[in-house]
């Protein structure tokens, strides 16, 4: 009895000694397998970063040949763009107003501010924006929207830090803007795509008046309002991304006088947020010249050459 209950111990004692010898083994293999497989991605992340280095001197050459050609040579630089077919839609004119008003008697002032109006008038007549409302006054209800906006800009920055200042934005407009008003900028985007050039380039304009025109009623933001949306637009999640939900040619337009806007408080001291517009030029001026349907595409690129130069300058 006692033999048997003994070579039952040393059986048991083989079989446990064997149990983890196999279990060691497994591990040893398990450790030889992940060791293989750290080494070969650490191979591949530096393959990547060899890449993304030589790109970046790539890009580098770029620019320092760039910035070492005249200024006589921007235009030459500019893609050429082949005729394009007429504008549809009301003709907004940057330079003057609709033939029939007596322009020579009117200041520049009065000739934006009537463009302006002008716009408003002719989508009164409009039926979608009559479909929307049957009454509805545009231009009253274009007012009430910069009201709005004016009384709380979105924060241009710090949204790593705060998490709120990234909820905020992203919910922006939402917050801001009735339903009714964002119906209607979704409306008047899709119906006047064929004309959106003219009418940003004339609002651009309104926009930048400044203290340089009358504004009896406080609509036109300031400076410091339209740098805070160009940065959020520029330089955050939440205005990225309303940007990259509408069509491209729209968020084009829209990045495109962002940076202008940006440029223009950098020249006068009021970047506070020390928005870098630099490594967005690039970029977007490839984007542009690659886009078939802009009219002014020659005059984009060229402001874009001439806004980088103007910062590689100051570099």
């Amino acid at each position: 009895m006692k033999k048997r209950d003994r070579r039952r111990f040393w059986w048991r004692l083989i079989i446990l000694a064997i149990l983890v010898a196999v279990g060691l083994t497994a591990y040893f293999l398990f450790l030889e397998k992940e060791g293989e497989e750290r080494k070969t991605e650490e191979k591949k992340i530096e393959e990547r970063k060899v890449e993304e280095r030589k790109a970046q001197e790539k890009e580098a050459a770029e620019k320092r040949a760039s910035v070492d050609k005249p200024a006589s040579t921007e235009k030459e630089r500019a893609p050429q763009v082949a005729a394009k077919k007429p504008l549809k839609g009301i003709p907004i004119i940057p330079e003057g107003v609709k033939e029939g008003r007596p322009s020579e008697k009117e200041d520049d002032c009065s000739k934006i501010e009537n463009t302006v109006q002008d716009f408003f008038t002719y989508l009164n007549k409009e039926r979608y924006v009559r479909n929307l409302e049957a009454d509805m006054d545009s231009y009253e209800r274009f007012k009430g929207v910069m009201m709005k906006l004016s009384s709380e800009p979105p924060v241009p920055a710090g949204e790593n830090m705060d998490t709120l200042i990234m909820t905020r934005n992203i919910y922006h407009f939402y917050r801001l803007l009735e339903n009714e008003d964002l119906r209607l900028i979704r409306e008047i985007l899709r119906n006047e795509a064929d004309s959106l050039e003219l009418n940003l380039d004339i609002f651009y304009k309104w926009l930048m008046l400044g203290d340089q025109c009358p504004d009896p009623q406080k609509t036109r933001p300031s400076l410091e309002v339209l740098y805070q949306y160009a940065g959020f637009f520029l330089n955050t999640i939440g205005g990225r991304a309303y940007l990259y939900r509408r069509p491209l040619n729209v968020r084009l337009l829209i990045s495109y006088y962002s940076l202008l806007i940006v440029h223009e408080a950098d020249k006068k001291g009021k970047n506070s947020y020390g928005i870098d517009v630099f490594p967005e030029i690039t970029p977007l001026a490839r984007e542009i010249s690659l886009y078939p349907d802009f009219h002014f595409q020659n005059d984009y690129i060229l402001q874009l050459t001439q806004l980088q130069n103007y910062y590689l300058k100051k570099r």
